[in-house]
Order: C-alpha cells, then structure tokens, then sequence
C-alpha cells in the first residue's frame, strides 16, 4: 500500500519578480489542458425524420428513453428530441440501417447515444468507415475492435479462412458508460484524397475518437473500407450510415461541422523589421534595418532576441462575405489589425491562442500585424490563423515560425496491485480544492475525495491518476486529473437533520475531522459532526463497476439524531425503478435498497433527492 503525501506547499510569487518561471509554468499548464479550437456545429433537428433518407419503421423520433443498466430494451414516451430504434416488425435487416440525407468528406461529428444492455450498432462515416458502438460497460478483458469506440476490420475472403479480417484497431482503454446512460462520441474524420484521374492519393484518417471524454483513437489511417460498408468502392464524399440491423439504440444532440467552404488567402505582403525598444508597437521615425515582400508570415526575419519591431502589411482575400475567426500567436507584445481596426491584441506567451471574430464582406481586406519583444527568454514565435464555419483552420504564416510546444513526459499514478493514496490540490466546479485525497483501486475504479468537507468530488473508471501538474519541474499548480471515464458529482456532505437544507458547506465549528483507519487497503474516514462519531466508507461494488458508499455513526449522549441522506442535487433527476435514480440527464446512477425517495424542487430551479435515515448507518451505490 501506498500511502499518501500528506503536507503540500502552494508556490505563490510575483510574476514581475519571477518572469521566467511564470511563462514556463503557463506553458506547461496550457500544454496538458490546451482546448482545440471552438467549433460552430451545425445540429439535426430530431422534430421528425425528414434528415434521413427512407428510414425503415423501426425508426422513431420520441421524447424520452429510460432504461436500467440491466434492461435489454427501452421504455419510451412520445414527443421530440430523441432518434431511437426499436424492433417493430419481426426481426432486424440491413434495410434498418439509417442513411442519413447529409454527403459530407472531412467532418467532425458530435452526438450522444444511448445503449440498452447487449447493444450492438455502429458509425459509419461516408457509408464506409465503422466507429463501433458497444456494450463494453463493465469489461475487464483487453479491449478490441468490436468494442464500444473501436474502428472495426476490413475483410478479404482472399485472405484465407481464419484471416479474413483485418486492419482493426482497439480503443486505447474502455470508456463506456453502463447499460442506461447517455454517453457522446466525438469523431473528427478525414476523407480520403484522389487525383483529377480518381486515383486515390491518400487514405482516409480518423484524426480524433473521444468517447465520454476520453481519447481513446488518434490518427488512425485505415487502407480501405471497414466490413460492412455500403458501397463498393472508396469516393470523397458520402453519407453518415448508423447500424440498425443489430438491436435497438438511441441518439439525441447530433451536431456536425464539414470542411468544404473556402477560406482566406494572403496577396501584396511586405515587411518591416526595426531593432530598439518599440513599447507601443509603433515604428514613429525609426528606419527599418529590413523591408521587403514576402508570401507567408515569418519571424525567421528577427536577428535578436529582444527589443525589435516586426510590422506585416497585406491584403487579405476574403471568398464570402461571413465571419471569420482569427486566432493569432506571438510570445511577447502583438497586435492584429484588419481594416484599420484593432482585433487580437496584447502580452502573451506563444501556447495561447488568442481570437476575435470579425464580418467580413467578399472582397479585398487590409490587415496589419506588428509583433515585437522586451525581453530575452523564450522562442521568437509569431503565428495567425483564419476560421470559418464550414473550413478547415488556415495557417497565414510558415510552419518554422510557430514552434511546436515543448513536449512535457506524462507522469502517472498507477493502482493496478493494490489501493494507492495520493494527496493533491484539484479543481472541484471551478474551485481549487487544497485538502483532496485521490484514491485508485485495482478493481479499476477511483475517486477524489475531500477530507475537509467529506464529501465525493469526482468519480472515475480506468486509468488512475495523471500527476504531471504536481511534479513536473516545480510543479506550481499541484493538481492531479483522473485518467479515465470521470463523473463529476456535487462534493457536498450528504447527511442532514431531518428536514433541513442542506448547506454549501460544512460549519467547520462543528466538524473535526480525525484522519483514517486502513481496512483492506483502503481508508476509512473518520469524523466527529456535533454530537456524532461518523465513519465514511468506500469499496467497490460486486461488479467493479462503481463505488458503495457506506456512513455510519454513533451518537456521544447515546440517541441518535433523525437525519435525511441526500442522494443528489442536480439540474434533472429520473425515477427508473425502485431504489434506481438516474441523474444529470441520465448520465449516472445512484442505486439503495431501503426508503423511498423524495424528488423535492429547490428555489435554484434544481432538484434534489434524499431519503430518511433509519438506524445507525446506510449505504448506496454510484455507478456510470
């Protein structure tokens, strides 16, 4: 067992004092959490099924769908929203596959789907790649093509008996959420590429599978078509297919975004290139040591480290009149101006990207960008890019002069023998927490949890715990990330007095907490709140699944206060069955045997169940 670092110093400094430090430690932190660009998707109305081409009856749009994590079909309630498919007319055929009207080449699609117990369906981007979706909830045995986020085989009878499949690549760990839940996928795909004769010159790509959060597929090149595929032969364009041969499955919230508008270009660029202190990016009377044309951006020009003056002038050709995006880099002091007006502008470190959209008409624009540097540390970098809705990024300057980020090695926590304890700072809803206990089990499951508030902050499947924001180089902002399938829960202390509301917070006067005890390899936390002695225990359900969570007290003056567990708070809050919540838009479960619950709304529009307490102790179970 390991046990954890119990005493954590937060680094404070001023940045005026410390530049260099600041900067690397901004980088880094950016590095590991750097978003992608914002996407402007577009959404398929699920009010009816006119977006699809011919679907077959057991395609219905509905409002809602509930199921448990053991139940094999859906219940369903009539309305809008929701795409499922359900058995209607004896037995499942290829013509239940659902063609959707939309062709498309590079995309990235976004959509949440709903898998009952033993599903089976799938993806397929252009009618010709797979993206499996599969119930793989639960599964402890190495992941594999078929399973949920996997890109499934080619085949080739040619190939010989036993061989025929091939080309299939696994999910790099299982991020599929229990029978019931909604999960999303997000899959950023590239078509394959052909010549003016249509010789293809380039295999398709899937650039990205994230499933519930996780990465779990990444630059995957596929040869040809996967098994199954509705057509023949490769082409550049063609439709999303969803699998509806295989058993019932729903979908809610699909959001698209394709690539084939045109974007900028650049024409009549020159540059000037001043060395002294130019504070406010102004040359005034300054002679320019360079001057010349160019026909990308590039910070290649600058001889010096600091104290210079790069000032790029051009036209910029806009194809439609629309929005464009521009999002600019620069490791010093910058400012883009388009028309005489001042867009992205400011002191920044190379790894933000800062963006500003602007209405363009079609036509001619001039722009303006001047970048200089006061100081010596740091790369020369200065970079601008052009979005729009509908394509790709467009990079205006030369790949040289935007340095790729310093690769920072992960550092990770592993439980995979035995219970492990790490103590950091985490990020809890936007809040630093400063006294969070991490804990992994081999079972597979973890969870964060704070010993201040005794509460659950965040509960995880998979991988353990990435460190690298505590212990690389100074390791400034000491948090530490689940690394796998994470659910964020409320992280408030769920007893109360019968009755009452439950706070924000624990009253600290009347909360002490005594440390833990060690059962099994695994903590038990000890508190005394007023007049009761609480314990607080956390195993892994029979399954390995989830966590049961186990309170128990006794009472100092000898009888024991009436008290109220509440279960969750949430924004939504679905009765499955009996002893059965599903919460946060049916995302997780909460699961006791014992009393009925009460759904109470709360002034904050939220809702909230608890049940009463009987005897000493009680015990349930969060499972996604």
């Amino acid at each position: 067992m390991k046990l954890p670092i119990d005493f954590l110093v937060e680094i404070n400094f001023q940045p005026q004092d410390y530049p260099n430090l600041m900067f690397k430690m901004k980088k880094l932190l950016l590095f590991l959490l750097w978003p992608g660009l914002a996407w402007a998707q577009q959404e398929i109305a699920l009010h009816d099924l006119s977006a699809f081409d011919h679907p077959s009856t057991n395609w219905t749009v509905e409002q809602s769908v509930i199921a448990s994590s053991s139940d094999t079909s859906f219940q369903v309630s009539p309305g809008k929203g929701i795409l499922v498919n359900t058995l209607r007319n004896g037995k499942y055929k290829r013509s239940d596959d659902l063609k959707f009207k939309l062709n498309h080449g590079d995309i990235r699609l976004m959509l949440d789907f709903m898998l009952p117990k033993g599903a089976n369906s799938g993806i397929y981007l252009q009618g010709r790649y797979e993206v499996q979706l599969f119930d793989s909830y639960a599964k402890k045995q190495r992941m594999k093509f078929g399973d949920c986020g996997g890109i499934y085989e080619r085949w080739d009878d040619t190939r010989g008996k036993g061989n025929e499949g091939y080309e299939g690549y696994a999910p790099r760990q299982n991020a599929c959420k229990a029978p019931g839940l909604w999960q999303t996928i997000e899959i950023e795909f590239q078509s394959p590429r052909f010549d003016a004769t249509g010789k293809k010159i380039q295999n398709a790509i899937f650039k990205k599978v994230i499933l519930n959060g996780v990465l779990i597929q990444e630059n995957i090149e596929v040869s040809g078509m996967t098994r199954g595929a509705l057509f023949d032969k490769e082409a550049a364009l063609g439709p999303i297919i969803i699998q509806g041969d295989h058993g019932p499955i729903a979908f809610k919230n699909i959001k698209y975004e394709t690539y084939e508008k045109p974007s900028v270009s650049i024409s009549d660029l020159n540059y000037s290139y001043y060395e002294g202190a130019f504070t406010n990016l102004q040359a005034n009377n300054a002679t320019a040591l360079l001057k010349g044309k160019a026909s990308e951006i590039t910070g290649k020009i600058i001889k010096v480290q600091k104290d210079f003056l790069l000032v790029y002038e051009g036209q910029l050709h806009v194809p439609e009149t629309d929005t464009y995006e521009f999002i600019s880099q620069w490791t010093g002091k910058g400012r883009l101006e388009v028309d005489g007006q001042a867009l992205n502008q400011g002191d920044y470190w190379y790894s933000d990207r800062v963006s500003k959209s602007m209405n363009l008409t079609a036509g001619k624009h001039s722009f303006k960008l001047s970048f200089s540097k006061d100081f010596s540390w740091g790369n020369r970098a200065l970079g601008l890019f052009v979005k729009r809705i509908g394509s790709h990024v467009v990079a205006l300057h030369a790949r040289t002069s935007l340095p790729d980020q310093e690769a920072v090695g992960l550092i990770e926590v592993k439980a995979d023998a035995e219970p492990v304890f790490q103590r950091s700072f985490a990020f809890h809803q936007g809040t630093k927490k400063t006294h969070v206990i991490h804990v992994g089990d081999p079972a597979g499951v973890h969870y964060s949890y704070d010993l201040n508030q005794g509460s659950i902050l965040q509960v995880w499947r998979g991988k353990f715990l990435n460190a690298t924001q505590m212990w690389e180089n100074r390791g400034e902002p000491q948090t530490a990330e689940p690394m796998g399938l994470n659910q964020v829960l409320d992280g408030k202390f769920p007893l109360v007095p019968s009755g009452q509301a439950q706070p924000d917070s624990i009253n600290q006067a009347s909360w002490v907490y005594k440390g833990y005890r060690i059962l099994q390899g695994r903590p038990i936390y000890m508190y005394q709140w007023n007049d009761l002695l609480l314990e607080d225990t956390w195993v892994p359900n029979a399954s390995g699944t989830g966590w049961t969570r186990t309170l128990s007290w006794k009472s100092t003056q000898g009888t024991n206060p009436a008290l109220d567990l509440v279960l969750t708070t949430s924004n939504s809050i679905e009765k499955i069955q009996s002893g059965l919540l599903a919460v946060d838009s049916q995302h997780y479960f909460i699961q006791w045997n014992g009393p009925m619950e009460s759904i109470q709304r709360l002034e904050n529009g939220r809702q909230q169940a608890r049940i009463p307490v009987q005897g000493n102790s009680i015990s349930y179970q969060v499972i996604w």
